[in-house]
Parts: C-alpha cells; sequence; structure tokens
C-alpha cells in the first residue's frame, strides 16, 4: 500500500514526499530518485543517512563520497556518530549504535581514498575507527593512514594505539615525535623483532640508538639477537664496539659465518671506497682541465674597446701602435705598454 503511495506521489511529481516513503520502507528506487531530481539535501535528519546505509551499504557511500558538494560529510558523521536522546525517548539499542559506528568507519575510509582532504575534520575519529575495525594484516590500512594524513592530532592518535597495544602504530607516531629511544625500546621488548630494530638505527643514524641496542641486546642475552646484529649491522658500526658489549664466555650460534660475513662487508666497502676514489679523481683531473682551457681560450673585444690606463683605443690600426692587450674576467682591458709592472690589478679588484 504505502510502495502504491510512493508511486502516486512520484507520478505527481511530489518527489520528496515519494522519497521519504521509498526510504522509509528500504526501497531501492530512494538511490534513483536522490539523484534524478536532485535531492540530496532531503537526507538531513530522521536517520535517513542510516536507512540508506541498512538498504545497500556500498550504493549508499558510493552516493555519499561522490556527492559531498551535496551531502556535505559533516551531515553523514553527525547522523551516524552516537547522540544523546531526549529524556522521553528510549535510548538507541547498542546494535543499532554498533552498526552505525561501522557505517561511519566504511564511509570515512572510502571518503580517505576518495579525497585525504575532503573529511580532514575527522581525521582523528578516524585513527580510533581503524584501531577498532581494520581487519587487514598487521593494520595495513591504520599504518596507511597515519603515513599519508597530518590532520590527525597526533597525541591522541598515539593514546589510542597505546590502549590497543598496537605496537608498529607507536613506533611510528614516537618516531614522528622525535622520541626514538622508545620507539626502539618498543621494537624490542615488545615486539621482539631486532631485525626491524636494525633498520630502525640505520634508518635514524644516530649513535645514541647504536648504543642503546647494543646494551639492550647484549643484556637480554638471547643469542639470536646478537647473531642478528653480527649478520645485520654491516658496516653502520665498528664490530669492536659490538664485539666488546658481548658478555665472556656468552655463547653465539653462527659465530665464524657472522664474522665471515662482517668481514666480507668491510671489504666490500673498501672496494666502493676504493672506486668512488678513482671516480672523484679522474672527475677532478677532467674537470681541472676543463677550466684550464676555458681559461685559455680567446676573448672577444670590440673596436671601439678603449684602454683603462691610458685611454687609447685597444685595437690599432698602425703597427708602431701595436701593443699586446690583457682582459680580465670582469671585462676591463689593457695596453701591457700602458702598465708599470707586468702584473697589474684591474679596477674591480680582479688580479690578472
Amino acid at each position: 500500500m504505502f510502495k502504491c503511495l510512493a508511486l502516486l506521489y512520484e507520478y505527481n511529481g511530489d518527489y520528496i514526499n515519494s522519497l521519504l516513503l521509498y526510504i522509509k520502507l528500504n526501497n531501492d528506487r530512494a538511490f534513483d530518485l536522490i539523484g534524478r531530481y536532485n535531492l540530496f539535501h532531503e537526507l538531513k535528519g530522521d536517520d535517513k543517512v542510516y536507512r540508506l546505509l541498512q538498504k545497500n551499504e556500498t550504493k549508499a557511500i558510493e552516493l555519499f563520497v561522490h556527492n559531498t558538494d551535496k551531502i556535505p560529510v559533516s551531515l553523514v558523521v553527525e547522523e551516524l556518530k552516537k547522540r544523546p536522546k531526549p529524556p522521553d525517548e528510549p535510548p538507541e539499542p547498542p546494535r543499532v549504535t554498533e552498526r552505525k559506528r561501522r557505517y561511519l568507519y566504511r564511509y570515512l575510509d572510502e571518503l580517505f581514498l576518495s579525497d585525504p582532504d575532503a573529511g580532514d575534520d575527522y581525521h582523528g575519529d578516524l585513527v580510533a575507527l581503524y584501531a577498532e575495525y581494520d581487519v587487514t594484516p598487521d593494520k595495513t590500512k591504520l599504518m596507511r593512514f597515519l603515513r599519508e594524513s597530518t590532520k590527525y592530532p597526533i597525541d591522541r592518535a598515539y593514546e589510542i594505539c597505546e590502549a590497543r597495544r598496537l605496537y608498529e602504530a607507536q613506533v611510528y607516531l614516537l618516531t614522528k615525535m622525535g622520541q626514538s629511544v622508545k620507539a626502539l625500546s618498543l621494537l624490542i621488548d615488545k615486539l621482539g623483532d631486532i631485525t626491524a630494530a636494525i633498520e630502525f638505527c640505520k634508518e635514524e643514524d644516530d649513535k645514541e640508538l647504536w648504543d642503546n641496542l647494543l646494551r639492550k641486546a647484549t643484556e637480554s642475552r638471547k643469542p639470536s639477537y646478537i647473531t642478528g646484529l653480527l649478520q645485520n649491522i654491516g658496516t653502520h658500526i665498528n664490530p669492536k664496539d659490538l664485539i666488546a658489549w658481548i658478555p665472556e664466555g656468552h655463547r653465539i650460534e653462527g659465530l665464524r659465518d657472522s664474522l665471515v660475513k662482517i668481514l666480507h662487508d668491510y671489504k666490500l666497502q673498501v672496494n666502493l671506497n676504493e672506486g668512488y676514489k678513482r671516480v672523484f679523481v679522474n672527475d677532478t683531473v677532467a674537470l681541472g682541465k676543463s677550466m684550464r682551457a676555458q681559461a685559455r681560450r680567446g676573448t672577444r673585444i670590440d673596436e671601439g674597446s678603449t684602454c683603462q690606463l691610458c685611454t687609447n683605443p685597444l685595437i690599432q690600426d698602425h703597427e708602431a701602435f701595436l701593443s699586446d692587450v690583457t682582459v680580465f674576467f670582469c671585462g676591463h682591458a689593457y695596453h701591457n705598454d700602458a702598465c708599470l709592472m707586468g702584473r697589474v690589478v684591474c679596477v674591480s679588484g680582479v688580479k690578472s
């Protein structure tokens, strides 16, 4: 019956009442009316946004994301956020609140992928939503968002990740806040990932971090940590410093192979340095020759140019007045005969 009434409204051109009925009936026709007759402004209030999402989540999110100029982000967010009910109204069922929160997560996630700046006022909320609902391995979506967005409050983001024990996100945020030592502690103490800790120190390239890593690795007395350091530090720190940290009598698995790798890495570094030196010397010689040839090349003198000392023309027709000419890089020129000494100083202060 209500569907017939909605059709009658539509046939009579009363598209607003027709839309309201279609939304109440959870009818897909509502999406067609909104787009065809530009009824986006009618979606405010009465849980219309929520009802459209209930009917067809994918279609509704696509509609909201691609029409932010007609359906403001603030409208969708406020419709889906939990709001206090008046005292005379029954509270919202928890399952409805949870469903709305999931819809909000899906909407803001798709909006960020489509236009990272469109919903930047809600990036703080999106951190909490990613932390709660991102089910990708290693919280891939959350980590991508933290790296790409600059609009979330970093202190609040850290508190959220700390409460949920999201250690990789904590490491990234601590590094962003300049607390590299604390980030390194999380990598070793909570994640137990010595390889990641070594890569972290390589990226930060800070001696204090390397010292902290060596201390923590040796104090843990885990052979895998020492082996990992021996095999992966390369030439970033002196192996003597690492060996000095190892307790006497500590058994290390694969020590011979690790030492062979260290020696190989150092030999490779020496060969690279020698190669760099050869390239540098060759380039220096080539550039020196080029500069010398540039300095020795001829310089153009205009026919009307005059000597800066005697004011006579530099170019003379009569043989008796011919004289060698000294030209400076600044452009000033002199007759050698006009100079009292063989080495003169230009009026600009440039020496010949």
